[in-house]
């Protein structure tokens, strides 16, 4: 049953207030580095008050973010607790993209403040003097003999700055235009969502969450907030960690890992792990962002034998709204999506809107408290959503099919977005940055599927001999995400294949470069 009072908290200061009263009752709690540390909780709030006597006090806006580029470590996520503390929304970009792809995310966001680490500060440094945003840098105000530099004249503890906001987290997705598109969410959506998942899988003190995901994509909401607030521990994986199967079965057995969230793409590489390793301590396996193999499936079995198995739906703009309870005999293949959480309200629609009743097929519209607030662009956001008996859905452009038993199951997209070992990327974006390139004439992103999942291609029209893959793929690395670069290039003379209406077709490219493989 969910918490009524989770309803309750619209303000993103109501919150942070509420997590510092859950946190204050486990303070012996912990949270886990990749290099065998830990912090406990009394320790983190203690980093995060540090932090908040940094951060400039509010300015004249109505509402504020505070963008965070830093390595995932208790450090940054005391960051996360600074700026929520303060009433303020976070932005957490993610320090592995590119830098040209960092600046443009922060020149539309125009934060209150950056915050960075030691790792970052050099590469970000100069835009922010240039811009005129205060640098806050983790490593001058968290190390041994730290001491804050100012702080705000009144309040204390955590709440350095007192602000009414109710928007609490900024994130970033692939957008069509070839700039990533501002999801903004609020406070009391983050709030209904670890509500349910505290409930749903029973976490406790004696549960510890491994968090896979960077805090800039949506899935850390659940091993962040779910953590804190029933007083389990967490276990922080890094970028190094969290791209090594061997070191995350490590992390899991050192931290006492009970309860494991991530992409499938993650899991794969746990399965892929020499030795046969088995983790009988873990209870709950789960996994959204993009479909499950058969075969790491079946391995994931064997490495958790005790552990309940959940395959997990949803989007960033409405956070998890579907889930499926994955049998040990028999698992389909591929895995529905399942039902809906209790708080969600849904419909299928046709191709002209009419909804479509019982058994059938159509687009995913949802309706649900965790919803986004709407992207920063309204014009994004109408056509994002639609009314209907007087509520607002969100519409995922997602095919799904109903069966008779109700249970929900993916077809296909009606748009161009696709994911990408978890990563939302819109191929439009992909084929923009393509096209930016001076040595190609036309470009365009197609996906064909292969034993390893999801593979992203590109048909590439040059002008003349000479363009390699190599001059393209660091061309997009300045731009784009490791997800959004294509493994595969057909560089040709020749102009994109074209289909009987003479437009550019990515369906009929996947098709002939099947045909060729097969």
């Amino acid at each position: 049953m969910l918490h009524q009072e989770s309803f309750q908290i619209v303000g993103t200061r109501a919150f942070s207030d509420c997590l510092r009263v859950e946190m204050d009752k486990t303070p012996r709690a912990a949270v886990f580095d990749s290099a065998g540390g830990k912090v406990s909780y009394r320790a983190l709030q203690a980093m995060a008050e540090a932090i908040a006597a940094h951060l400039p006090g509010p300015g004249m806006m109505a509402e504020e973010s505070i963008a965070i580029c830093a390595e995932k470590t208790p450090d940054c996520l005391a960051a996360v607790l600074a700026v929520l503390s303060g009433g303020r929304a976070y932005a957490p970009l993610d320090p592995a993209h590119p830098d040209g792809r960092l600046m443009d995310i922060l020149a539309d966001l125009h934060p209150s403040a950056l915050i960075v680490d030691a790792s970052t500060a050099p590469r970000l440094a100069g835009w922010a003097v240039e811009a005129g945003v205060p640098l806050v840098d983790l490593s001058e105000m968290t190390g041994p003999g730290a001491t804050p530099q100012h702080v705000a004249a009144s309040g204390t503890g955590l709440n350095v700055v007192v602000s009414q906001q109710s928007l609490a987290a900024v994130l970033h997705t692939s957008g069509s235009t070839g700039r990533p598109k501002r999801v903004e969410i609020e406070a009391h959506a983050l709030n209904v969502f670890q509500d349910w998942v505290v409930d749903e899988l029973d976490l406790n003190i004696d549960d510890c969450l491994l968090s896979h995901a960077p805090f800039a994509f949506d899935l850390s909401f659940l091993d962040i907030y779910a953590s804190l607030m029933s007083g389990a521990d967490l276990a922080l994986a890094d970028a190094r960690t969290a791209r090594n199967g061997a070191k995350l079965i490590e992390m899991m057995r050192q931290a006492g890992v009970t309860v494991w969230h991530s992409a499938p793409s993650a899991l794969k590489l746990v399965a892929q792990t020499p030795g046969h390793p088995v983790l009988p301590e873990v209870r709950c396996v789960l996994f959204a962002g993009e479909p499950m193999p058969a075969k790491t499936l079946q391995r994931l079995f064997a490495i958790f034998p005790n552990a309940r198995v959940l395959n997990i739906y949803g989007c960033t703009e409405t956070n998890d709204t579907f889930y499926y309870e994955v049998p040990r005999e028999n698992p389909p293949d591929p895995l529905p999506l399942g039902r809906k959480l209790p708080y969600v309200e849904y419909l299928l629609a046709g191709p002209e809107g009419a909804v479509i009743e019982g058994k059938g097929e159509g687009e995913l519209w949802v309706h649900c408290p965790t919803m986004m607030r709407g992207y920063s662009d309204p014009e994004l956001t109408a056509r994002a959503t639609v009314q209907h008996g007087g509520k607002l859905y969100y519409r995922s452009g997602d095919i799904v099919r109903r069966d008779r038993a109700g249970l929900i199951h993916f077809v296909g997209r009606n748009d161009s977005i696709v994911k990408l070992s978890g990563v939302r990327v819109d191929l439009n974006e992909v084929d923009g940055h393509l096209n930016a390139h001076p040595g190609v004439c036309e470009a365009l992103c197609f996906i064909t599927k292969s034993g390893d999942g999801t593979v992203l291609n590109a048909w590439v029209k040059t002008k003349a001999d000479g363009l390699t893959s190599l001059d393209l793929r660091l061309h997009l690395m300045k731009r784009l995400p490791v997800a959004a670069i294509p493994r595969n290039f057909t560089i040709s003379l020749m102009a994109v294949p074209k289909n009987s209406n003479g437009k550019a077709c990515r369906r009929m490219l996947a098709q002939n470069c099947q045909s060729a493989s097969a």
